[in-house]
């Protein structure tokens, strides 16, 4: 017996055609729903997992656009066919803040959770409202960050969620959302609660300054804020650091020497808008990585200051 022989190509065409066949049995819960995703503008984003996450849940607002709570029961029947891993779930909520349903948390339908707060005192029904209402030219997507038990863990994980509002057949307004566990965090996640603090800083002057500091706003992401520098550099709320004490941004340099606030300080003499690439290293002896801080100017009660943050940067391909 030839043990050597190679499998002819018959055997080799069926094998093809089944691995065919199991990619698209494979791909198939993301297109059963038998619509396109609604959603535009995913190329704003970096990571693949978050665009499907942000198509995934247009697609629920659609469905339930269409058929009102009649979609709750295939969210309920085809978990795996709204999951973009298979521990993603949806929830949907009417604009009260009361759960309709809940694909992690089944028990809480019809409760009210307006109120609930996660470990750093932030509302996440409440702030989803409120971006919805007023801040789509923003956050358009609807993104925002808090603290979440996973339904199968024991500690709370930073969770970033996207949220649809939509209209049911008879009139209802609801919204729809679906967050990532400690995912990748999106340059673009920065970009929308620096844009916010400049809205909020032009609308309330310096009174706006304490809700920028609060842990418990939409400003604080994934144990990140904001910061506000004056044009000298000194800090006014301080990144990483919430302490009242005298502290100028400008001399910090980062490892390869150089001044990045400086840098971004530059910037924003001719420009409204400003990104600097920084090396951070992230303990003592590490291998330095690269950051982001994207920032813009502002004027607040007569006074030119910065406003920004710092976020990571991209992950290459293969790290992802």
């Amino acid at each position: 017996m030839n043990i050597d022989k190679k499998p002819g190509k018959k055997w080799v065409t069926a094998g093809i055609g089944l691995a065919i066949i199991i990619a698209v049995f494979t791909a198939l819960p993301l297109f059963k729903s038998g619509m396109k995703s609604p959603v535009a503008d995913l190329h704003i984003y970096d990571y693949r997992d978050t665009r499907l996450l942000v198509s995934l849940t247009g697609r629920a607002a659609a469905l339930i656009e269409e058929k009102g709570e009649k979609a709750f029961e295939s969210f309920r029947k085809y978990p795996k066919r709204w999951s973009l891993d298979g521990s993603s779930y949806l929830y949907v909520y009417d604009m009260d803040g009361v759960n309709l349903f809940h694909g992690g948390y089944p028990e809480l339908k019809g409760k009210d959770l307006s109120e609930l707060t996660d470990l750093h005192g932030k509302k996440p029904v409440n702030i989803i409202i409120d971006q919805l209402d007023n801040h789509g030219n923003i956050n358009p997507h609807c993104w925002i960050h808090y603290l979440w038990v996973p339904p199968d863990a024991f500690n709370p994980v930073w969770k970033s969620s996207c949220n649809f509002k939509t209209t049911m057949p008879g009139g209802r307004k609801v919204f729809v959302g679906s967050g990532i566990d400690s995912p990748l965090q999106e340059r673009e996640f920065y970009r929308i609660i620096v844009d916010e603090a400049v809205n909020l800083l032009s609308k309330t002057g310096s009174a706006g300054m304490e809700e920028l500091k609060s842990p418990g706003s939409h400003f604080a992401i994934h144990d990140r804020g904001i910061f506000v520098i004056r044009r000298d550099g000194d800090a006014i709320i301080n990144p990483g650091l919430n302490l009242d004490i005298p502290r100028n941004l400008f001399e910090y340099r980062d490892s390869s020497g150089r001044r990045p606030m400086m840098e971004l300080s530059k910037q924003l003499l001719t420009n409204d808008i400003g990104w600097v690439i920084m090396l951070h290293r992230e303990k003592m002896g590490s291998k330095p990585i690269k950051k982001g801080i994207y920032g813009r100017r502002v004027r607040v009660d007569g006074e030119d200051l910065i406003v920004g943050a710092i976020c990571p940067m991209p992950h290459p391909a293969w790290m992802r």
